[in-house]
């Protein structure tokens, strides 16, 4: 990969928002138009024709950000994977991946502005079998970065995969990050200032 694709936008993301808090007012006022009679009497039925075409036209520009960022995800993982499905990453699952991932750093208590330039790295499972020779598949290995506006692909690699193999996730962090974390999970502990007699651990 010689740059980077991108796999979650915070400006995507708002103008995705921005278009369903369009389309959901779009389809209150056509149907209200629907339901009333009067309506339709004193604003012409071309009025209903009109809110149905500019329904039309906000979903329409919404599934185009949608597949935007599709297509772009797929096209490069196609180069990777080739013929292979069965145990490879898909678009989809990258864009899950990314929110899982964020998941993450939200729960170890890392604050938004210290998540960009973490980088994330996955490999999916081997498939499950009981009693039988030890076999492999092809699957795809990627390697994620966190940017300020999001996550982005930078590295996708076709790998493989053994039987009953778990699959590899490894999320590196900056170390205000890794502090960050420390802090979280040390919260509301402290550390005695001399070790404890027996008598006070008895």
């Amino acid at each position: 990969m010689k740059k980077s694709t991108i796999i979650t936008s915070s400006k995507i993301n708002n103008q995705k928002i921005e278009l369903d808090r369009e389309i959901q007012a779009i389809k209150r006022a056509k149907e209200k138009a629907e339901q009333s009679s009067r309506w339709l009497e004193n604003w012409q039925p071309e009025k209903l024709a009109d809110l149905q075409a500019d329904l039309r036209t906000k979903e329409l520009e919404k599934a185009h950000l949608e597949q935007s960022i599709l297509s772009g995800l797929t096209s490069v993982l196609a180069l990777v994977n080739g013929r292979a499905q069965a145990y490879t990453i898909c678009a989809g699952m990258l864009i899950d991946l990314a929110h899982e991932f964020e998941g993450i750093m939200e729960d170890r208590g890392i604050p938004v502005k210290n998540r960009a330039g973490a980088e994330a790295r996955y490999r999916p499972a081997g498939k499950s079998v009981a009693h039988s020779p030890m076999g492999r598949s092809i699957t795809t290995y990627v390697v994620m970065r966190r940017v300020h506006d999001g996550w982005r692909l930078i590295r996708a690699e076709r790998d493989y995969c053994y039987d009953n193999q778990r699959e590899f996730m490894q999320v590196v962090v900056r170390p205000c990050a890794h502090e960050n974390m420390i802090r979280h999970a040390t919260r509301n502990f402290s550390v005695w200032d001399e070790t404890p007699t027996d008598e006070l651990m008895a």
